[in-house]
């Protein structure tokens, strides 16, 4: 048996990796990340080997799946494509859970779920990231954000 809580937090810590643009660091935090992602990897795998859905079970194969090579696809390197995996991994892991009795949830419910529960990215940041890990980040060479999140200070202060 599924149990939804640890799915509902499994979800929620792959949004809060894609919402803080986690995947585009380098140096100190790109390796936090790794880490990051490695972990939640295994809390799947997990929840997986428990599913006794068999669809469940194949959108919690893809999340894992997509989740390892994200963790495991180099630093600096792809970014992008890292940032995708985890994409098509909180997809899976919002299939999961939507899924039930009468079936699959369609794309509406999967992405409604999705924009329920999306975190503005500095706070994303704040929630994965210690604060020591602020700065070490250099720049993505794909010009997104590889550092933490800064805000503008408003002006005339």
């Amino acid at each position: 048996m599924t149990d939804i809580p640890v799915l509902d937090g499994l979800l929620r810590r792959a949004l809060l990796a894609y919402n803080a643009r986690a995947l585009h660091t380098g140096a100190e935090a790109g390796a936090h990340t790794a880490a990051f992602l490695t972990e939640l990897a295994a809390d799947l795998l997990v929840v997986m080997d428990t599913a006794d859905d068999p669809v469940r079970r194949e959108f919690l194969a893809e999340a894992y799946r997509c989740l390892s090579m994200a963790a495991d696809n180099p630093l600096g390197q792809s970014c992008r494509e890292r940032e995708e995996l985890v994409n098509i991994a909180c997809h899976g892991l919002a299939h999961a859970l939507l899924t039930g009795p009468a079936g699959r949830a369609s794309e509406e419910e999967v992405h409604g779920l999705l924009a329920e529960q999306w975190t503005a990215s500095l706070l994303a940041w704040s929630q994965i990231f210690s604060a020591r890990l602020d700065t070490v980040s250099p720049p993505c060479a794909c010009g997104a954000l590889g550092t933490r999140p800064v805000l503008v200070p408003a002006e005339g202060s």
